[in-house]
């Protein structure tokens, strides 16, 4: 069992720590609330390729919830002070949102290859049932491994200090290597590869595109379809969405092996940056969005501006409409007897 106390710390990092810890806490609940909202409550925003929008933070709102703010009391009051039950459920959830993303990711990749590149095949496999099929099937066999790794033993949960958080731990070496030849490879190698290639060959088909396109034109054909600047936008949008996790989890994953590998020789700053660099990939998306899409941004100040808007438009009560009525229907009969 590891220790359940943080290291020594002058008061200075503690409040910088915390900071930092709980500002993105709240930035990712805000943030993704309104990102799921927004899709709600705007119909032409509820496609196919959003529904992975809606996964992606969906995921980010479980880490926000779950895993943020016992992190912060954790580095607030310097150990852990909470039961096993909850060291159980941080644990779950740190290693399903650091599986799930990147496998979501590799999804949403290959729905843009499959609307842009091949056009023709797209709704046999995205139609909205099979893309629920889709996240389901990865979701729920990422949660089955973990569960039944847990029931049996495989591996546990326990809390680590340098992270400031629960996270899974084995007994042997081997399971070790197995866990993350297995899981790492198949939930973020792979998808990471299909990212790459999927938005290359999407990029490619599009400066093909470009040159061939009218600036007048809101469509460009290929192949006998068309593909509407609409759709051209969303896959640029979720290319950036897949720049900012890799940038966030390039650094996070070689923290993470080095700190795996060679536990004694990594310093507790770059051990703390690994949770840090996985709770700012759970912010940053709205950003994303609300900078790169005309729609998000329309959706997102309709509902932050809806306070606003309701101060400055005046209720009319049903006494005020009777009035009008009225006084309406007075200086219509004063015009009719004065002609």
């Amino acid at each position: 069992m590891s220790s359940l106390k943080l290291p020594d710390r002058i008061l200075a990092v503690v409040a910088v720590e915390t900071s930092v810890c709980i500002a993105l806490s709240i930035i990712s609940i805000l943030g993704n609330t309104l990102v799921c909202l927004a899709i709600y409550k705007n119909g032409k925003l509820q496609s196919n390729t959003n529904l992975f929008i809606v996964a992606l933070a969906a995921s980010d709102l479980l880490c926000a919830t779950v895993e943020m703010p016992l992190a912060s009391a954790v580095l607030i009051t310097g150990k852990w002070d909470f039961s096993d039950a909850l060291c159980e459920l941080q644990g779950f959830v740190d290693v399903f949102a650091t599986y799930a993303t990147p496998a979501t990711m590799g999804l949403t990749a290959f729905n843009r290859y499959m609307r842009i590149v091949k056009t023709h095949n797209y709704n046999q496999l995205f139609s909205p049932r099979r893309s629920k099929i889709w996240l389901s099937g990865v979701w729920l066999s990422l949660a089955l491994y973990l569960l039944i790794g847990r029931a049996t033993n495989w591996n546990r949960f326990e809390f680590i200090p340098g992270y400031a958080v629960c996270s899974v731990v084995f007994s042997t070496a081997e399971r070790k290597f197995a866990h993350y030849f297995v899981v790492f490879g198949l939930f973020s190698l792979f998808p990471f590869f299909i990212a790459c290639f999927s938005y290359y060959r999407v990029f490619s088909t599009l400066r093909q595109h470009k040159l061939q396109v009218v600036p007048s034109f809101n469509t460009v054909s290929h192949t006998g379809r068309t593909i509407s600047v609409r759709e051209i936008n969303i896959s640029r949008t979720l290319f950036y969405v897949a720049a900012g996790f890799l940038f966030c989890w390039i650094p996070l994953w070689a923290f993470a092996f080095w700190k795996r590998l060679y536990p004694e020789t990594v310093p507790r700053v770059v051990e703390l940056l690994v949770t840090l660099m996985l709770f700012l990939s759970a912010s940053i998306n709205p950003f994303i969005y609300i900078t790169t899409s005309r729609a998000f941004r329309g959706e997102f100040n309709k509902l932050l501006c809806w306070r606003k808007v309701s101060r400055i438009v005046p209720k009319v009560t049903a006494s005020q409409t009777r009035k009008k009525q009225v006084v309406n229907g007075r200086e219509k009969q004063q015009g009719e007897r004065n002609a």
